[in-house]
């Protein structure tokens, strides 16, 4: 009757771990590593935030970041709102911005926006988002990531607007 009991258990901890194994699998891990709502981008960074009621995330990306992604997840909020007050992208095709560094913004159900030179996002033309939203500052490096633009950077914040 012992061994029964055993077996009994080992089973159903087996159950279990596939289990767990199967809710971690569930978030897809090429979103990025969650944190804290405040992302200052390093070199090379990808990073997931959620975006509550009563949240604010900042987004900061400098001279010497190459590629920054962050992905904004709505929680308990209906839909949030990117406005960036300091946006300042070294880049030689203005039109199309395909020629340096770059800062792309693509909401839920849109094609991603592309933003260069002193394009911004104000409070007055923010980006909106129901679902997710996912930002990130592509640097160069050689003549375009040196740049004229000694400041070059983006600073930007995302809050929820409707709960």
């Amino acid at each position: 009757m012992g061994s029964t009991t055993n077996m009994g258990s080992a089973g159903l901890l087996l159950v279990l771990i596939f289990t767990g194994l199967n809710y971690i699998s569930a978030t897809d891990p090429r979103e990025g590593r969650g944190g804290a709502p405040n992302v200052i981008c390093g070199r090379w960074s990808n990073r997931v935030v959620n975006i509550g009621k009563n949240s604010a995330a900042e987004f900061e990306a400098g001279k010497s970041t190459k590629r920054c992604t962050v992905l904004y997840k709505l929680t308990d909020c209906k839909e949030m709102e990117l406005t960036c007050k300091y946006l300042l992208i070294d880049n030689r095709d203005p039109d199309r911005c395909k020629k340096g560094n770059v800062f792309t913004v693509k909401a839920a159900g849109q094609q991603p926006k592309r933003f260069c030179k002193r394009d911004t996002l104000t409070s007055d033309f923010p980006a909106r988002s129901r679902g997710t939203m996912k930002i990130w500052y592509t640097g160069t490096t050689g003549m375009l990531g040196t740049g004229r633009y000694m400041e070059q950077g983006v600073k930007c914040t995302v809050v929820c607007i409707k709960q």
